[in-house]
């Protein structure tokens, strides 16, 4: 749960000196063209692209990518929907959990987790938030993580009375039940219905 600070940049030194001729003008220009390679490589915030970035962190790491999972995307994309709806940004509000928003779309998981970001302008910058926090790096480096879903929703937030157009992204992630303890609930389950 990281908000990225609003970085501002500024540039402190001295001009250099050559035979007499100043080369501010040289230090400036190699600034411009080393900021301007940053932005090329910052991308968008798009569920594809958070999942790129989580996936290259992971095999850095030797540990397996992530699979993208179309119920986890859907529960991702309605958890960070009613966070802009509603506005708030916690794990827990309006007396849901995050299992809840899983659990809305028949995913059956044996561990899940989830991360959220906003106000951040591309993928990486989110992806390295988590990265630098040690809960969110946990889940985002936990080895038992199967699969994944990324809802990235962009409008209007309030803070202390001051409304901001942001983008709020929502990661769940999750591993599945065993195909045979997914049955197993689906029996035990309809037993239990038939003596309500």
């Amino acid at each position: 749960m990281n908000k990225e600070n609003k970085n501002k940049m500024s540039a402190h030194g001295r001009d250099l000196a050559y035979g007499g001729k100043v080369l501010g003008s040289i230090a400036a220009i190699v600034g411009i063209f080393i900021f301007s390679v940053n932005v090329a490589f910052a991308s968008e915030i798009t569920p594809e692209n958070i999942v790129s970035a989580v996936n290259k962190e992971r095999e850095v790491r030797n540990i397996q990518p992530l699979k993208v999972n179309s119920k986890l995307q859907n529960a991702a994309g309605n958890k960070s929907t009613d966070m802009i709806v509603r506005n708030y940004f916690e794990h827990y509000a309006y007396s849901l959990t995050p299992w809840q928003f899983i659990a809305n779309q028949n995913y059956d998981y044996s561990v899940a987790g989830e991360n959220l970001a906003m106000g951040f302008s591309s993928s990486e910058g989110v992806v390295n938030a988590w990265i630098n926090s040690p809960a969110h790096r946990a889940n985002l480096l936990n080895p038992e993580f199967e699969e994944i879903g990324v809802g990235v929703v962009k409008g209007e937030y309030v803070e202390n009375g001051n409304p901001t157009y942001t983008t709020m992204t929502t990661e769940m992630l999750a591993k599945p039940k065993p195909k045979i303890s997914q049955i197993l609930s689906a029996i035990s389950e309809k037993i239990i219905n038939i003596f309500k």
